[in-house]
């Protein structure tokens, strides 16, 4: 059954395009959009969102930009304190402005953020009310060309990818940035320290990629030095890497090409192949990259395991996703707690643009490596329209030893739409190993071993519950007299008690009770017949065929065996308990019917049967002791059908 997730909405006045968490804080999520440069009266805005109260996500600073400007495309967070954040984004300059040859598509802000106060109980934080941009200490703090084609004669480039690499907690400051565009003459990615104006200085990487388009990019630290970096990228159906270094200047490799799917190589259409869409490192070898099939046919998830030189790679998990998402358009990543042994579970959220959100895990073994996909829950249809931007908050973790007040953890998903709601999710985070444990790790689900060995604990748990219930059952209806004394219940309880609620077992009596008075009313049906007789006519003829087909009834044992010796093909003798102390012997002629009965050779009783059958045999005068054995071998033997023999016999 699929989880029931918290949610918290807030709808702003303008559609929106982005959206980033304060890498330090998922209190504050930043969020922009607008109408662009057209006459709608549509703003362009970036606005904070607290999203600390359940109930209701709040704006609390509201930044509005020029209304003859583009709105925001692009939007991320690059450092954050206790008063203020700084942020990039992409916004384009005015149509005048690009007409001069000036498009300063990459903007940064400083955003104030407002002032915190907790409750009475030190337990909850509360921001102020909503505060104005004036004289909050919110800003612009620089807008600066960087791509080529930004700087030449209008044309329709914009900032299509911005991505920061990730968040150290200790050393926010050691973040590199890269942005992509999209739509110019000649595309380009750009990697570069993230100051307000960045100039050459500042650049560590240009990669230009002709008319072809990044569809996504991402940075992480290299595994070899983490003061160098990787950047991954992608383009339709194509995969690169390239190793940076963190000294500038130093000499930059050109990207390598670790990945092309095989439709690109063949004659196929472009609207015929897969694309990817985007991708996130998961570690500095593991590379997860989202794939569209062709028309709208569904969306995969690729695991590609990079060499150790970076220099191939190869795919080694392939999932497809749900049949609701059918062509993607965003993807998130978080990655939670490690453990001492390198253990720790990613989290991963994919978007389709008619706003379903799959939502899974994947978890990583430093000795084993990657495990499966487990999926989590999807959400249906989140937004109201188009949904344009998915964002996992990171995640910090309480510090080790874990204090007992640490309280509940979770990690929190935003999205964005142009039905201009922000829309935020609250994700349970649960301890690995048990709460007691002062240095838990923390996971959204957990790992599939742990699951297995939780669900053995319950099968023993429901079996051991089971056999309580069966037990306790079992004496309350031996106490009551509804079963035979198998644990001897009765012994448990003392002599008054078991005068009050004790029963003696009731079908033991009932039994040959019941057996006693069939055959009394076999007898009295057979005596109403005889009664019958002498007033119908024909009657005795009808009695003496009955007699003739069943056998000679009632005839002594030592007659019935002569007789059957001297036939000319021999008869099977049946002996029946009647009841009442009464014995039936029987010489059958019909086979069929001796093999629907349950009837026992005399070699075939237990020793306590025979005994029992020559008890009954003697007391009715169809056997002596004198007689020995030997007579009795071959006959067959029933007592379950006495009381019907009899009765038929009587008819």
């Amino acid at each position: 059954m699929a989880p029931e997730l918290p949610l918290s909405r807030v709808k702003l006045t303008y559609p929106l395009n982005a959206a980033d968490f304060d890498p330090s804080n998922q209190d504050f999520l930043l969020v922009g959009g607008g109408g662009g440069s057209s006459s709608t009266g549509v703003p362009n805005k970036i606005s904070l969102i607290d999203t600390s109260p359940r109930e209701q996500l709040r704006e609390i600073v509201d930044v509005e930009l020029a209304k003859n400007e583009d709105s925001v495309t692009t939007l991320a967070v690059a450092t954050s304190s206790n008063s203020a954040l700084t942020a990039f984004a992409g916004i384009n300059s005015s149509a005048a402005d690009q007409a001069a040859g000036k498009n300063e598509h990459l903007r940064s802000f400083r955003i104030g953020l407002p002032a915190r106060k907790r409750k009475a109980d030190g337990t909850t934080v509360e921001v102020q009310e909503k505060t104005p941009a004036a004289g909050s200490g919110t800003y612009a703090l620089g807008r600066k060309a960087v791509f080529t084609s930004a700087k030449g004669s209008k044309n329709d480039t914009y900032q299509r990818v911005l991505r920061f690499s990730p968040y150290r907690k200790g050393s926010p400051d050691q973040r590199l940035a890269a942005i992509a565009s999209g739509l110019a003459p000649e595309n380009e990615i750009v990697v570069f320290r993230p100051v307000s104006s960045p100039g050459p200085k500042d650049e560590i990487s240009r990669i230009r990629l002709g008319k072809r388009e990044a569809a996504d990019l991402d940075l992480t630290s290299s595994k070899a030095s983490p003061e160098d970096y990787l950047l991954a990228y992608c383009t339709d159906d194509e995969l690169f890497i390239q190793q940076l270094p963190s000294k500038l200047p130093s000499k930059v490799a050109a990207p390598r090409l670790l990945y092309q799917t095989m439709e690109s190589t063949t004659s196929l259409p472009s609207n015929k192949r897969p694309k990817f869409r985007a991708l996130r490192f998961l570690t500095p070898h593991h590379l997860l990259l989202v794939q569209n099939a062709p028309n709208r046919t569904g969306v995969f998830l690729l695991i590609l395991k990079i060499n150790k030189d970076y220099s191939q790679a190869q795919i080694t998990i392939r999932k497809r996703l749900s049949k609701s998402i059918k062509a993607a358009v965003g993807l998130d990543v978080c990655t939670l707690t490690e453990s001492e042994q390198g253990e720790k579970q990613f989290v991963i959220a994919v978007a389709s643009q008619s706003s379903f959100i799959e939502l899974l895990t994947i978890d990583y073994s430093s000795d084993y490596g990657l495990a499966a996909f487990r999926p989590y829950t999807v959400l249906e249809e989140v937004h109201n329209g188009p949904l344009t931007r998915l964002v996992l908050s990171n995640y910090n973790g309480p510090s080790s030893p874990v204090a007992k007040d640490a309280g509940p953890q979770s990690i929190r998903l935003a999205s964005v739409g142009v039905d201009q709601f922000v829309t935020v999710h609250y994700l349970p985070l649960r301890p690995l190993p048990a709460t007691k444990n002062k240095t838990p790790r923390y996971v959204l689900m957990l790992p599939s071993r742990f699951d297995s060995i939780q669900t053995i604990f319950s099968a023993v748990v429901a079996l051991m519950s089971v056999a309580i219930v069966a037990l306790l059952l079992q004496a309350f209806c031996e106490i009551r007299g509804a079963s035979p004394p198998i644990l001897g219940a009765t012994d448990w309880l003392s002599p008054r008690v078991q005068s009050y609620i004790a029963r003696p077992y009731y079908f033991a009596e009932s039994i040959p009770h019941a057996q006693t008075q069939v055959s009394l009313a076999a007898e009295s049906v057979t005596q109403k017949l005889k009664d019958v007789q002498t007033q119908i006519p024909g009657v005795d003829d009808v009695k003496t065929t009955v007699e003739d087909v069943i056998s000679d009834v009632n005839q002594k044992l030592a007659d019935l065996v002569e007789t059957n010796s001297e036939l000319e093909t021999p008869k099977a003798i049946v002996v029946r308990d009647a009841g009442v102390g009464e014995i039936s012997t029987e010489l059958h002629h019909d086979a069929e019917l001796i093999k629907e009965e349950a009837l026992k050779k005399w070699e075939e009783l237990s020793d306590s049967q025979k005994k029992g059958w020559k008890r009954k045999l003697k007391d009715a005068g169809h056997w002596a002791e004198g007689q020995g054995e030997s007579i009795l071998k071959g006959i067959l033997f029933s007592e379950l059908a006495g009381a019907v023999g009899e009765f038929v016999r009587g008819a």
